[in-house]
């Protein structure tokens, strides 16, 4: 286990991630066990001294309009982006965010606030000291409802927010339904994607079923990043008969690497540990015929059940 960061070291690493929190593509993500999300927007402003909300001046620097977190500046002398003064001279209404890095670090820019994200950041800044303590009932619920925004940059951090879920807490939060889901599992950001594979499974519609297995395949043949999440989300909304499939498929049937195979037991593992009733009988059914079938894959099993699990799926 890595040793904790320092409140510094970690913003330092946030706000170069948050700034590529745009359209541009981050790295793809899973709420699977192992897995560490990148710092969303509400991480970074959990972890800075000052924040404010500020328009560029005549002279090309930037005047405070609300400070957030820490002193009124006033004027900062940080210089305003080509692209930033782009888009608030042309919208009156917009702003900019900026955050500092630590206390006598350089300001950001981190990104543009119509008044209704104005309006969320500043519910995050009014619950930093609790969230910081872990209290993140409220944190969750609030992003939990912001799912199906018409702003798309308030639905992305919504996104975001539930995608740093641990999978057993992710199943356990009522998300709406969201809009326009089926459409844009594969047609949407990639770093959006996993979590939308996720919510897709569920969402108890039976509807997605055929997409996600047809997905899977795909994400077999191609050995795609989220893989592991088509499988979470089709046993998710099937179940055994899920289960089954996956394991005489592409595990059973010999046809798959084993890089490919230790996603498809990650997967199969996640759900064991966290599935209840029938799902969680017939992971570990399975597991126990594969392995006598294929003695060879007992170290993978191991390596993705870990060894409490496995010994007792090995018996």
């Amino acid at each position: 286990m890595s040793k904790p960061w320092s409140t510094t070291k970690y913003l330092g690493w946030a706000l170069a991630v948050c700034l590529s929190l745009g359209p541009t593509p981050s790295a793809q993500a899973c709420a699977f066990h192992g897995y560490t999300p990148n710092p969303t927007l509400v991480d970074l402003l959990l972890a800075t001294e000052q924040a404010v909300v500020a328009r560029p001046t005549s002279r090309g620097t930037y005047q405070i309009v609300d400070a957030l977190l820490g002193p009124d500046l006033g004027e900062i002398p940080f210089p305003v982006s080509m692209h930033y003064r782009t888009q608030l001279e042309g919208d009156k209404s917009a702003t900019a965010l900026l955050v500092r890095d630590g206390a006598y670090g350089p300001w950001m820019e981190v990104t543009l606030l119509d008044p209704g994200f104005r309006s969320i950041i500043r519910t995050v800044v009014q619950n930093q000291s609790a969230w910081q303590l872990g209290q993140d009932a409220g944190r969750i619920k609030l992003f939990a409802a912001l799912v199906n925004d018409s702003n798309p940059s308030i639905q992305r951090l919504a996104l975001q927010e539930l995608d740093r879920l641990p999978y057993a807490t992710l199943k356990n939060v009522p998300v709406p339904p969201i809009r326009g889901l089926l459409e844009n599992i594969e047609a949407g950001e990639l770093d959006q994607r996993p979590i939308r594979i996720l919510l897709a499974g569920l969402s108890k519609d039976r509807s997605f079923g055929p997409v996600l297995a047809q997905a899977l395949h795909q994400a077999v043949l191609q050995d795609k990043a989220y893989l592991g999440a088509y499988v979470t989300a089709l046993v998710e909304l099937q179940g055994k008969p899920a289960v089954e499939a996956i394991v005489a498929h592409y595990l059973a049937s010999g046809a798959t690497s084993e890089g490919i195979q230790e996603k498809l037991l990650d997967a199969l593992a996640l759900q064991y540990k966290t599935a209840r009733g029938t799902t969680r009988r017939s992971i570990a059914r399975e597991m126990a015929d594969l392995v006598r079938e294929k003695p060879e894959m007992a170290n993978l099993l191991i390596a993705q059940f870990g060894p409490q699990a496995s010994g007792r799926l090995l018996r």
